[in-house]
């Protein structure tokens, strides 16, 4: 319901996400990086070489 000073939405049209569209983009095929662990996550200085 629209409050006072509101105008009243058509309920026929869409509105938010409800549309029909579908996503048209790429799929990323490169694989995650390995989050750091241990030490080296919560320390200052860094991480020596793996």
């Amino acid at each position: 319901m629209a409050k006072a000073g509101m105008r009243r939405p058509d309920p026929k049209e869409p509105h938010g996400t409800e549309s029909n569209h579908i996503s048209r983009f790429p799929k990323n095929k490169v694989r995650p990086v390995p989050a750091l662990q241990g030490k080296a996550k919560s320390a200052g200085e860094k991480a020596p070489p793996m």
